[in-house]
């Protein structure tokens, strides 16, 4: 019986493939199932181009975003510049970039002589030299070195002359003043003996080139 049934779907079937309409259902529908597996594999690169594409049309944006940040900040930091360069050169005459040892040697002299003072001495145990090619300042450290300057006069000028030092545009730091009574021309007169450290910036051996290699049995030598 289950034979006998089998059989008749299987005529059945046969039957309805050999009418025109099934056959064309049936290649119509590989055709169109050929269509969209080939467009598939078509489009696909394309697809994963367009992808590209707009991932780096979003980084572009982002980075042209950043370099607008980045100008708008230089526009700003130039504009601030130009408000502040003029005092750049105080700064400089402030701690100089260099020692302008020989300078700073004057501006004392001169200030001590107009305080009504006598100046006994002006004395430095190093007068550091100006350097032959300058660095930038990234690779100078401050530093500072002692003048002593001996000066005999009442106390009010001797007073007056270090705030005076204090007071001017190149700094100068007062270390010590020590005073002592001397006998000069047959009288006895104050003597003030200052210490007196000048600071500049100075060429950082550990932040430019390294000391250069000492010959057989001799001691290394720094770079002036």
């Amino acid at each position: 019986m289950p034979t006998n049934r089998r059989s008749q779907i299987a005529i059945t079937l046969l039957q309805f493939y050999d009418r025109p309409i099934a056959k064309v259902s049936l290649e119509l529908f590989f055709t169109v199932a050929a269509v969209i597996t080939f467009a598939l594999f078509a489009i696909r690169p394309t697809i994963a181009t367009m992808g590209k594409l707009i991932k780096e049309l979003d980084d572009k944006q982002t980075l042209s975003q950043k370099l607008s940040q980045k100008v708008a900040a230089i526009s700003t930091a130039q504009a601030q510049y130009e408000n502040l360069k003029d005092r750049l050169t105080v700064l400089d005459k402030t701690i100089p970039p260099t020692p302008q040892f020989d300078e700073a040697l004057l501006i004392i002299e001169k200030i001590a002589s107009e305080s009504q003072l006598t100046i006994v001495s002006l004395e430095a145990k190093e007068v550091p030299k100006e350097p032959a090619v300058d660095v930038p300042l990234s690779q100078k450290t401050r530093v500072s070195r002692p003048i002593a300057l001996a000066v005999t006069g009442d106390y009010p000028a001797v007073r007056q002359l270090i705030e005076n030092l204090q007071h001017t545009q190149r700094t100068f730091i007062i270390d010590t003043v020590v005073f002592t009574v001397i006998e000069q021309r047959g009288r006895k007169v104050l003597q003030a003996t200052i210490t007196i450290n000048v600071p500049y910036f100075f060429a950082d051996q550990t932040k430019t080139d390294a000391l250069p290699t000492p010959a057989a049995g001799g001691t290394p030598v720094a770079k002036p």
